[in-house]
């Protein structure tokens, strides 16, 4: 079985960190002995003439790539919306048997938040991928149900695979590594994942709390006017461009993480787990796939999106909370991350490859 991996995002030397999953999907299958390939879209400028040249080329690529598949080859598509154009339009030229898709939906491909002219592209470009894929990979179980619900997809074609999972090598507990943070928020600078939301609460629970701290680890559209907010406020660190081995550094130094997003299309939410795998408990928002793993006592800690005056209680609560309840909290963390390991979720999406494609190969 040869293996052609078809992605928008994959780490550069310009953007190291951008679609770290996929290269470990990709690495992870090769070490298993697979002949894994990658089409991936290379950025060459930041113009919109740059940026549309160089989507064009992607997507002919891959449709080349389609054109020339044959049996034993599997393309395995990493965010339907973005990818998938040239494997569709090869679809149309190509017998089933001899151009096998497998899609994994991410985020927005599904789910795009808005009904402009762009996010219905996406929908429709996703369905038709979607009715070619002999697997649709969902990073969730949540996910898998949107499939089924808004799209249509029957269960039986649907894998729950958690986005090549968390590196348990480089997520885990630093004993060395202090403290000295009260609350931390990685991720993405952008209005939707409720980061004012969050600073606001914070500033709130300072008036009985002001020495508590927050980092902030990120970049995005948003960065500028969060960082006035914050030059406005005491207690608040701002770091960007962080490494997997710095964000465990992180990690390590708050006491808690807070997941306040509003986007009902996070399909899973590696953050979360990157921090419990560090044995730090999660303030988070009830979206989305986090009903998947924020459980237990840790629901206690949870508030609904959007809501300031729920995320102060939340924070108020966890400030209130004892060592030995801490330690409690922090061992369930553990508990739960620990299904999310990357050499796990790997060996076990690979097994879905070899079962599924290796046995129609041999027939």
């Amino acid at each position: 079985m040869k293996i052609i991996i078809v992605s928008n995002l994959y780490p550069s030397q310009d953007k190291p960190y951008k679609g770290t999953f996929v290269r470990n999907i990709l690495e992870g299958f090769k070490s298993k002995g697979s002949q894994v390939s990658l089409i991936s879209l290379q950025e060459t400028g930041r113009s919109r003439l740059s940026k549309l040249i160089d989507y064009l080329k992607f997507t002919w690529l891959s449709f080349l790539s389609g054109m020339k598949s044959s049996e034993g080859t599997v393309h395995y598509v990493h965010y339907t919306s973005h990818s998938s154009l040239g494997l569709i339009l090869a679809s149309i030229f190509k017998l089933k048997r001899k151009l096998v898709v497998v899609s994994n939906v991410h985020g927005s491909d599904i789910l795009p938040g808005d009904n402009g002219i762009f996010s219905k592209c996406k929908i429709v470009i996703s369905k038709k991928v979607l009715d070619i894929s002999a697997l649709v990979v969902a990073p969730s179980d949540y996910f898998k149900d949107v499939l089924q619900e808004n799209y249509g997809v029957k269960g039986e074609k649907v894998v729950v695979s958690p986005s090549g999972g968390v590196d348990t090598s480089i997520f885990h507990i630093l004993p060395a590594i202090q403290k000295e943070y009260s609350f931390g928020y990685v991720g993405r600078l952008e209005e939707d994942k409720g980061i004012f939301e969050l600073l606001e609460a914070f500033r709130c629970c300072q008036d009985s709390y002001p020495n508590l701290r927050l980092i902030i680890a990120g970049s995005g559209s948003c960065e500028v006017r969060l960082r006035k907010i914050a030059n406005s406020m005491k207690g608040v660190t701002f770091l960007t461009g962080m490494s997997q081995s710095q964000l465990a550094t992180v990690y390590n130094s708050i006491n808690y993480l807070v997941f306040p997003s509003k986007r009902t299309s996070e399909s899973l939410g590696l953050i979360p787990i990157e921090a419990m795998m560090c044995g730090v408990p999660v303030l988070s928002s009830t979206i989305g796939a986090t009903g998947d793993y924020i459980v237990g006592d840790m629901c206690k800690l949870s508030f609904e999106p959007g809501d300031v005056k729920g995320l102060e209680v939340a924070l108020n609560k966890a400030n209130a909370i004892t060592g030995e309840e801490y330690l409690l909290l922090s061992q369930l963390a553990i508990s739960i991350a620990t299904k999310y390991s990357s050499s796990e979720v790997i060996d076990d999406l690979h097994r879905v490859f070899e079962t599924s494609f290796n046995r129609k190969e041999s027939k």
